[in-house]
């Protein structure tokens, strides 16, 4: 009862934030580009709460923005997007640092997201127990270079394996490939928890967990960001800051709204069954940020992921090569919000 009152709360919390009369203030004529497009991959990721929230409770309206979400299927074509001015922000992470390290595109980020990895390997029950057991077993992965390819080598060569080990199928319905018994191993976003249990399916690994045991968390381990292209951070500074003051403080009533953030967790894009949104609000609260901080070792994750797959030494690729931190900085300041 008491949940369902809460999740009630966080329903009409909405409602009343999204009334005409609340946004009717807005200043849309005073950006410089007051409507906006957002490329993302796929959006069900719960690292990404803060943009559905900000759109939802009209954060983004207040600050004179129209946001238009535009959805592709890869990582890589987001950054596309923004390189060629198809979309004005996009969603990425290694993708947009293979991009400026290796094609020099105008492209930098300018924030991150959170700092809990979007990577929880899952098997059948009854299958492997460990990773130690998937030698000779078919796992799920995608492209090689892609984040979840190089993740794969590292927790397989933790355990003595390579990826000549293991029999390997690429693609992006984990959840699919373990029920229908097409992989033995697969990584299941953590909206989809619900279903891995009733398709019968157990943890077999949580890479945020698999890095803090071994030591290698760097920073606050923040991983996946926004991005935007050189030339539109120069030419609509206004607008920028507009986007991330939007995010900022969507973010931080996440963190500190349980209501809130409940109700946008059972909302689409992510549907969470509502006995599960509270598990996952409880892993996810402390892991949303908004922020670009070197000094807290922001992007340093998925620098070091480019620098495996393009075969380079690590520090190879300086994080300040490819960000710029000031408008996020400004904003943070200006809000009086630290993550």
């Amino acid at each position: 009862m008491t949940k369902n009152l809460g999740l009630l709360l966080g329903a009409v919390a909405l409602l009343q934030l999204c009334s005409p009369e609340i946004v009717s203030g807005q200043t849309r004529s005073t950006l410089s580009a007051p409507v906006v497009k957002v490329a993302m991959a796929p959006p069900e990721a719960v690292q990404n709460a803060a943009l559905h929230a900000a759109l939802k409770s009209g954060e983004f309206a207040r600050e004179g923005l129209t946001v238009e979400i535009v959805q592709f299927r890869s990582w890589t074509e987001p950054v596309q997007a923004i390189a060629s001015d198809a979309a004005q922000f996009a969603l990425g992470a290694a993708s947009l640092i293979r991009a400026v390290q290796g094609q020099k595109a105008p492209v930098r980020q300018i924030a991150m997201i959170s700092s809990r990895f979007p990577y929880d390997f899952w098997a059948r029950k009854g299958g492997p127990a460990g990773l130690g057991d998937l030698k000779g077993k078919t796992i799920q992965t995608v492209r090689t270079g892609e984040t979840l390819d190089n993740i794969w080598k590292q927790v397989l060569s933790g355990s003595g394996l390579s990826m000549s080990d293991v029999k390997r199928v690429e693609g992006f319905n984990g959840l699919g490939a373990l029920a229908s018994g097409s992989a033995d191993a697969a990584n299941v976003v953590d909206t989809l928890l619900a279903k891995a249990r009733a398709a019968n399916l157990v943890p077999l690994l949580d890479y945020t967990k698999w890095r803090e045991d071994h030591g290698l968390s760097r920073g606050a381990g923040a991983n996946l960001g926004w991005g935007a292209s050189v030339k539109f951070l120069k030419e609509h500074p206004d607008s920028v800051k507009a986007f991330l003051r939007a995010l900022a403080r969507a973010t931080a009533r996440l963190r500190n709204n349980r209501a809130f953030a409940l109700a946008i967790l059972t909302d689409k894009p992510f549907e969470v069954e509502a006995e599960i949104a509270g598990e996952l609000y409880d892993r996810h609260k402390d892991h949303w940020i908004m922020r670009m901080d070197i000094a807290k070792g922001d992007a340093s994750f998925d620098a070091e992921m480019v620098e495996a797959v393009m075969e380079l030494g690590a520090g190879t690729i300086k994080v300040a090569d490819f960000t710029d931190a000031q408008p996020m900085t400004d904003v943070l300041r200006e809000l009086g919000i630290e993550f």
